[in-house]
C-alpha cells in the first residue's frame, strides 16, 4: 500500500508557493485513497491561545483523512534530525517527501542510504537549494530529483549532477470566470509575501507608487503579509496614495481568486523564483503579469507581449508596462486570452497530479521490491552533520540576550555623560 509521508513547516497564515502545493497534493492523495501523513515542524515563534487545541489547518487536514504529526523547533539541527527520523520509524512511509528544512533534507538522506525512496523537489532556483542538492542531492543518499521548471533542470546539469532530473511543473485549476478589461478601475494586485528578500518589497511599491500617481485610474492591492509591510505601507502614506494602493493581508484561496478576477494585472518583481504559482493563479484567472524578467521559471510563462510583460528592474519600467498595458484593451486581451490559454494546455492540476502520482507509484514499487526493510533508521549515525555547510545550521543560532546590547547602550550613554561632565569641569575650574 502506497504511504506518503510529507514534513514540512508550520507558520501561522502561510501563504508561500510551496505550502500551497504541499497541502494541495496532500488532500488530493488523501481523496484518492492514498494513505498520507504530514510531520510539521512547528515554528517556537508561534504562540498559540490554547496549546492543548490544534491549529485549524491540523484539524481540517484531519478531517480529510491526513495523519497529522507536530514537532516544536528544537534548539539543534541534530535534535530536529531525530525528531524526523522518529515520525518516519513510528508512522513507516513507503515514500518520504521532505520540504524546505535542512533536517527534513538530512533525515531523508539517511534514510535513503537504509533504502527509504525519498524525491528532493527544488522549488526555487536559490542558494539553499543548491546546499541542499550538493549536501544531500547524490544517488548514493537515495534520492529522485524534480525540478519545478525547466530552467532548474537546466541548471542542475550544467552543475553535472550523477543523474537526470525530471520536471513536474505546479499546476492550478481554472476558474469557472476569467478577468475582464476594465479602465477605470484598472486594478493591479501583488500576491505573496510581503518580503525584501527574493520578493523584493521595495521595487513593488515603488513600482506601484509611480504608476497610481501617474493615473488616477489605476488602483493597486497588495494580498499577503511580511516583515516588509509595515515599511510599504509608510511609502504609500508618505506619498498620499492610501486611498489607491491598499493592504488586505493574508485571505484563504476562495478571496484570492475574487480578488484576482476583478483584477487586470498582476506584478512581479521577485529576485528570483521557481514557478510562482501566485502568478500561474493568476494567469489562469485570465490577469496579466507583468513581472521582472529574471532566470526562472517566469519566461517559460510569460513571452513577451504574448502572455504579458517582461521588465527589468528598474519600478518606473515597470510602472509604464502597467500603464501601457491599462491604455491599450487590445494588447491586454490579447495576453489575458493567451495566458489563460497557456495555463488550461499546459499547467493544469490535474496534468501535475498525475505525473506526481506516477513517480510516487513507481518509488512505492521500488520500496516493496527492495531487498530489505528501511526501518528502524538509526539516528545514531548523523554525527557527520559537522561536515554540512554552516548555512544549515543558521537558523539555530542564538541571538544575542536583549540585555547586553541594552547594558552596552547605557555604558555608552554613562561614558559620554561623565566626558562632557569632564569637558564643563576642565572650562569652568
Amino acid at each position: 500500500m502506497l504511504r506518503v509521508a510529507f514534513a514540512h513547516y508550520s507558520q501561522a497564515q502561510d501563504i508561500s508557493g510551496v505550502t500551497t502545493w504541499v497541502l494541495g497534493l496532500a488532500r488530493r492523495l488523501s481523496a484518492d485513497g492514498v494513505t498520507v501523513a504530514i510531520h510539521f515542524v512547528v515554528a517556537p515563534a508561534e504562540p498559540r491561545p490554547d496549546p492543548c487545541i490544534e491549529p485549524p489547518l491540523f484539524q481540517d487536514l484531519r478531517r480529510q483523512g491526513i495523519d497529522v504529526f507536530s514537532t516544536p523547533r528544537r534548539t539543534s539541527l541534530k535534535e530536529d534530525i531525530e525528531d524526523t527520523l522518529a515520525f518516519l520509524n513510528d508512522w513507516q512511509p513507503t515514500v518520504f517527501l521532505p520540504q524546505c528544512k535542512p533536517a527534513h533534507y538530512a533525515a531523508a538522506a539517511l534514510a535513503g542510504t537504509r533504502g527509504l525512496p525519498w524525491a528532493l523537489t527544488l522549488h526555487s532556483d536559490d542558494p539553499d537549494y543548491w546546499a541542499t542538492v550538493r549536501a544531500f542531492g547524490e544517488s548514493s543518499q537515495g534520492s529522485s530529483l524534480v525540478c519545478v521548471s525547466r530552467h532548474i533542470r537546466d541548471e542542475l546539469n550544467r552543475r553535472h549532477l550523477d543523474r537526470p532530473a525530471r520536471v513536474i511543473p505546479y499546476g492550478v485549476s481554472l476558474p469557472v470566470g476569467s478577468s475582464e478589461f476594465r479602465k477605470d478601475p484598472f486594478q493591479v494586485v501583488f500576491s505573496g509575501r510581503i518580503w525584501e528578500h527574493q520578493k523584493r518589497a521595495s521595487l513593488v511599491i515603488q513600482t506601484l507608487i509611480r504608476a497610481c500617481g501617474s493615473s488616477d485610474s489605476l488602483r493597486a492591492t497588495l494580498i499577503g503579509d511580511g516583515y516588509s509591510r509595515a515599511n510599504c505601507e509608510r511609502q504609500v502614506a508618505e506619498a498620499g496614495l492610501s486611498g489607491a494602493i491598499s493592504f488586505t493581508g493574508p485571505l484563504p484561496p476562495s478571496q484570492v481568486q475574487a480578488r484576482l478576477l476583478d483584477a487586470q494585472a498582476i506584478l512581479l518583481m521577485s529576485d528570483f523564483e521557481g514557478l510562482p504559482i501566485a502568478l500561474l493563479e493568476a494567469m489562469a484567472a485570465g490577469v496579466v503579469p507583468v513581472v521582472r524578467r529574471i532566470p526562472s521559471g517566469i519566461p517559460e510563462l510569460v513571452d513577451h507581449g504574448r502572455t504579458g510583460l517582461l521588465v527589468s528592474e528598474d519600478p518606473a519600467e515597470a510602472a509604464r508596462a502597467l500603464l501601457r498595458l491599462a491604455d491599450d484593451p487590445d494588447l491586454w486581451r490579447r495576453c489575458s486570452t493567451a495566458a489563460r490559454g497557456l495555463v488550461a494546455q499546459h499547467y493544469s492540476a490535474e496534468a501535475s497530479y498525475r505525473q506526481w502520482l506516477q513517480l510516487l507509484e513507481g518509488l512505492d514499487r521500488q520500496f516493496h521490491t527492495a531487498p530489505t526493510n528501511p526501518y528502524p533508521i538509526d539516528s545514531r549515525r548523523i554525527d557527520s552533520l559537522r561536515r554540512l555547510d554552516p548555512s544549515f545550521h543558521k537558523e539555530y543560532a542564538q541571538p544575542a540576550p536583549p540585555s547586553i546590547p541594552l547594558r552596552q547602550t547605557l555604558r555608552t550613554a554613562i561614558a559620554r555623560a561623565k566626558h562632557r561632565i569632564k569637558r564643563l569641569l576642565s572650562r569652568h575650574p
